[in-house]
């Protein structure tokens, strides 16, 4: 009998500590907090807001970021690397007469204030100054992640008199929740420039490479899961920072407020083969980002 139950148990404690995530987001969790309908008081209709907040704040923060310097890697070089994102989610931090999006989505009413994403980072230079990535996180302590890939290429770099600059575009799915959908398209310019040290004069191991990017992130979330006839109906709806041509009226219509512009800096040492990366960066209205990275390039 102990044979039988031993696996049973074992199996069940990871599904228990899921269903007990702190970061885990549910669309039908937010008909409904503390034990009362969620419903539109004084003509603001809080839930839309709360789902408006969340799509910008976490599309931001799954979004890929500058977490590497302007140059890129060279035909030859390639990367590896741990990136954990830390994101400030500043509608956790308002004071309110009624709950945010984060809280009316966390099914245990009571979400963590900051998100954490540990991420693991590949990027492969390529010729003609051209580099590719890929980053595969995970949203700590949630049964989510994030799946990102983006393309680079050099328009300046390699010259001591002139910074090095290139352009950056990409995209990252948040992935794992089956109740609603998010992605984030990126474009970015980062401008940086790379100054080379050692420990002995004149011979120079190491590089230190601040930079500054600027860039445009285009959000769109849309619920899974079927609210027609539900309270939610109508007030969880498509999002998108996207223009289309469409021409059908039930398509969600472009929103500027779901193509925040970013703001980022931050820089990268390099000794040897080992590489720490340390950055910030700030989509408008959406989350603050820092992001610690530790790799090896070749």
């Amino acid at each position: 009998m102990r044979r039988v139950l031993l696996p049973v148990v074992l199996f069940a404690l990871p599904t228990s500590a899921w269903a007990a995530s702190p970061n885990r987001l549910s669309v039908w969790a937010m008909g409904d907090y503390d034990g009362a309908r969620t419903e539109a008081i004084g003509g603001e209709d809080y839930v839309a807001t709360g789902w408006s907040e969340v799509a910008l704040e976490l599309g931001s923060t799954i979004s890929n970021k500058p977490a590497a310097p302007a140059r890129t890697l060279g035909a030859a070089g390639f990367h590896v690397g741990l990136v954990t994102t830390f994101a400030h989610l500043p509608g956790r931090w308002v004071n309110s007469d009624y709950p945010d999006g984060w809280e009316l989505m966390a099914q245990d009413e009571d979400p963590m204030p900051l998100l954490f994403v540990p991420t693991v980072q590949i990027r492969k230079g390529l010729p003609g100054s051209f580099e590719v990535g890929a980053n595969f996180g995970w949203i700590g302590m949630s049964e989510t992640g994030v799946v990102g890939a983006y393309g680079r290429v050099a328009l300046v770099e390699g010259y001591k008199i002139l910074p090095d600059v290139s352009l950056q575009a990409g995209y990252s799915a948040y992935v794992g929740n089956d109740e609603f959908e998010l992605g984030a398209m990126d474009f970015s310019a980062n401008v940086g420039y790379s100054l080379p040290f050692g420990p002995v004069a004149g011979i120079h191991t190491a590089k230190f490479s601040p930079f500054i990017n600027l860039g445009l992130t285009r959000i769109h979330a849309a619920p899974r899961v079927d609210l027609v006839g539900s309270r939610l109906e109508d007030r969880v709806t498509e999002l998108t920072g996207f223009e289309t041509a469409t021409t059908d009226p039930d398509a969600a219509q472009f929103n500027a407020t779901y193509a925040p512009f970013s703001f980022a800096g931050g820089f990268e040492v390099q000794s040897g083969e080992f590489t720490f990366d340390l950055t910030s960066g700030y989509a408008v209205g959406g989350a603050v980002t820092f992001n610690l990275g530790l790799g090896f390039t070749y």
